[in-house]
This record gives structure tokens, sequence and C-alpha cells, in this order.
């Protein structure tokens, strides 16, 4: 008689969860209540998908998509949750309205930044006027969420890039009509912040400043960071503090665009006024549409223009054609400023014969200023080639500093210093040694430098590019 085969139990394809000493909850479940956005999300009820402006108050299973406009985060204990630790009032908006919520934590906060999309999952909203909030102008919905403890409630971080075109139109936006409430940032700044309703600015990020941490006359540390942000009529100062610091670490100065809807405003210690943000403000990062397209387009082209470092551009012109070629052009200032307005999109080379006026070598080492970069959209000296971010502590390279060579003069028209964008090939033949040389130079080698090199005549090769948007010197030659 063959023996009979053993079939093992289904309890053997199941690990037990041991219950944990104290509150009788499996370690999985604990797991899940400090760490919502990593549980397994698979809810027995249904939910469903609507717009922000579709939500009505009352209790419905709902789930929607939002982008965050505004984050603040309160530790301490509540007495609707006394199991959590604290909690984050956020701003979440679509295409078409916004919802305010309160979002409790049991431990640890939320990865949270400004402009971050959002999945929520909840079977409550209420009606924001009758909670007690803040009521926000155009925020007429509110919700309550404790994912570590209430199962029907869900949150979801999307860091995908495939979502970033998702939810970028601001409120009360149409096409062809200008955007209601929209003002310049003089304009606000002069009298727009004086009682009016519904204000909206469009910024962009000039310079983001190093994180900081003071204390308060009440004795707490708190930190925080100032930005600059500009428009086409003026530029103003703005203090984060907190969470709203890491949102900013994504920012790039001269690109990044934020609508700021409700803004807080502040007189700075020069009497200029600031920009605030309060509970009701809201930031949009890079919206979709026209106006904010052409500040983009207009910040960029500003960079250009302003920037002390751009970045010498490669593969524009043929070097050994413009010198060595057979079509090598002499041309004076005006004519190529002439050129230039007239046919601004034709790329060139050519020759100028130019006089040395200045030379600031000896005023530039002094200052510690013989090299230079940017970061965060601030300008960083140094008399080295290496140095690193005060803000962001990010390792640079530097090049040296164009003001160091002053005005250049010909017989019809002169180049301000700065003006000029060297090569590093270049900057070898007119100094005759390399900018690390150059940086190991002791003070009394640079004033000789600096004095042989007054008043020179000299041939510099350049070339100019519309995309490069100044004129560039490829080498030089006595």
């Amino acid at each position: 008689m063959a023996p009979t085969q053993a079939y093992p139990s289904i309890q053997a394809f199941y690990k037990r969860e041991v219950p944990t000493q104290g509150d009788g909850f499996t370690e999985g479940e604990l797991a899940d209540a400090l760490d919502p956005l990593n549980r397994k999300w698979d809810p027995e009820r249904e939910y469903e998908e609507s717009g922000i402006a579709e939500l009505v108050p009352g209790p419905k299973a709902v789930t929607f998509v939002g982008r965050v406009v505004n984050v603040s985060t309160v530790w301490g204990r509540s007495q609707k949750q006394p199991k959590a630790a604290g909690w984050h009032y956020l701003i979440l908006k679509d295409d078409f309205a916004a919802i305010s919520i309160k979002l409790y934590f049991s431990r640890k906060e939320y990865p949270l930044k400004l402009g971050q999309l959002l999945t929520i999952w909840t079977v409550f909203i209420s009606d924001a006027s009758k909670t007690d909030t803040t009521v926000i102008p155009s925020v007429l919905i509110y919700a309550n969420l404790f994912p570590g403890r209430v199962t029907s409630d869900h949150i979801m971080i999307h860091t995908n890039s495939s979502t970033d075109e998702i939810c970028r139109a601001p409120l009360d936006y149409h096409k062809d009509r200008a955007l209601p409430g929209l003002m310049t940032l003089d304009s606000y700044i002069r009298s727009g912040h004086d009682g009016v309703a519904g204000v909206k600015i469009l910024v962009c990020i000039k310079s983001i400043g190093a994180r900081k941490r003071i204390t308060t006359k009440k004795g707490a540390e708190r930190d925080l960071a100032e930005i600059i942000l500009f428009d086409h009529t003026s530029e103003a100062r703005c203090t984060l503090w907190g969470e709203l610091i890491d949102s900013a670490k994504d920012w790039q100065p001269g690109k990044t665009i934020l609508l700021i809807s409700n803004p807080g405003y502040r007189v700075g210690y020069s009497g200029k006024g600031n920009i605030g943000i309060q509970h009701s403000t809201m930031i949009d990062i890079n919206p979709e549409f026209p106006d904010a397209h052409w500040l983009k387009k207009y910040a960029a082209g500003l960079t250009k223009k302003e920037s002390l470092c751009l970045e010498f551009p490669e593969d524009v012109w043929d070097i050994e054609a413009a010198e060595h070629g057979i079509y090598r052009n002499l041309y004076t200032l005006a004519e190529i400023d002439e050129w230039v307005r007239s046919e601004p999109r034709q790329v060139f080379t050519g020759y100028i014969n130019v006089t040395i006026m200045e030379m600031s070598l000896v005023l530039h080492h002094r200052r510690n200023m013989l090299m230079c970069t940017e970061c965060c959209g601030i300008p960083i000296y140094a008399n080295t080639l290496h140095t690193t971010c005060l803000n962001c502590s990010k390792p640079l390279t530097l090049s040296l500093n164009p003001k160091i060579i002053g005005t250049l003069l010909d017989e019809t028209g002169s180049i301000a210093a700065g003006k000029l964008l060297w090569s590093a090939r270049a900057w070898e033949q007119l100094l005759g040694r390399t900018p690390a040389q150059l940086s190991d130079m002791k003070g009394e080698e640079i004033r000789a430098l600096e004095q042989r090199m007054g008043f020179l005549r000299m041939h510099l090769v350049f070339g100019w590019a519309e995309s490069v948007g100044r004129l560039a010197v490829l080498g030089m030659c006595m």
C-alpha cells in the first residue's frame, strides 16, 4: 500500500503576524500608520473620480487630483486627532478650483513641496465656511485627512515627469482673455497691495539666498531664506520660512516663473515693499498661459544681457576659418553695431582693432574678485579657480572676471567693461598665461602685468550669433 502523500496546509503560505505588545496592532499595521505613503492601497469601496470644482460638501467616497500651491506645517497635539504628532495645512488646485486640506501625520511629516501633484482619496468633504480654519478667497471646500489612522483616507505624491503638464492653468483663466486681477510687480508695490481684492502677480526668480537660522522674540528658532523676484517693471524681496525653503531648491534663477495669488505685503528695512506669503496665498509654479511664456522669454534675454559669467558656447563658430581662412574682414565697432541691428540672425566672424583704455587687475585682485561664476542666481567671486557655493554647497569652477578688462576703444566707438564674452584660449593669448597661473601671482606681479597691458593696441578675432547675444572673443593677435 502506497504511503499517503502529505499536502501543505494553507497556513504554510501565509506568515502569521504577531501582534506587538501593548496595543494589539501588528508590525505591518504600525508601519502603515507611521509611513502611510508606503502602505498598499487596495480599498474595498469604490471612489468616484472628480474635479475639485465638482466636489460638494457631504459624505461621499471621492478621489481628485491637484497641485500644492500653499503648505505650512504645525507640530503639536490636536483635540480632534490626539494620536497625531502634527498636521499640514495645504491648498490644492486643479485648472478650475481649489480646496484647503488639513493633513495629519503620526510621527514624520510628509515630504511636501510647492508645485507637487497629489492624488487624494477621502470619504467626506466639508464646507470651508463652517470650519475652524481661516476663510480663503476662491476656496469653498475643505477636507480633513489622517491616512495613518483612517483607513478610508489616502494620499499619493506623484514624482513621474509624465504628469508635469497636469493642472498648470491658473484659476479663472480663459483663452483669449486677460487673467482677472493680474497686475505688474511695480503696481502692486506702489498701490495694489492697499485694499485691492483678488490680486495676482506674475514674477520670475532672480536669485535664491542661503538658508539662515534666526531666533524670534519669543525665543523660538526658525529657518528662513530670502529670494529676489522680478518682472519687466520692478523687483522685490520675498522671505521663505520653514518647509517652503525646500520648495525653492528646485527653482532656477532666470527660468522659474511664479504666479502669486493673494500675496502678502511687508515693508522692508529700506522702506521698500516686500512680498509676503500668508495663509491665503497661492503660488503656481511655471503656470501655462501666454503671459507666463512672455515673461520667461523676457527673463532669458535679460539674463544673457546682465550675466557676468555666461558659459562660452562650443561649435558655434569655425575658429580656424575665422583666423586663417580666405575671408577675414576687418570691422570697426560702428560697422558691427550696424550689421547686428540690421541682420541679427546672421552668424559671422571677423577682426576688430582696439586699444585697452583701462585695466582693473590690481583692483579686482585686492577685492578677491579675479575669478567669477554664478550659482543660485548670485554672482560668486574669488581669486582661485575653485570654490563652494555658500547657499547650496555645490563645488564650483570659476572663470576669469571679464571686468578686469576695462573700456576698449577704436576710432568709431567703444565697448564697456564686462560686455565681451572671452574664450579660455583668447584669455591665455591676451595675458600670456593660464587663469591658474594668474591666480598664483602676487600683488606686485599683478601690478606689473596691468601696467604692461595699459593702452595696448591689438587685433581681436570675434564672432557674433543671436543665440549667444554677445560679441564673443575667439582669439587675439598683436
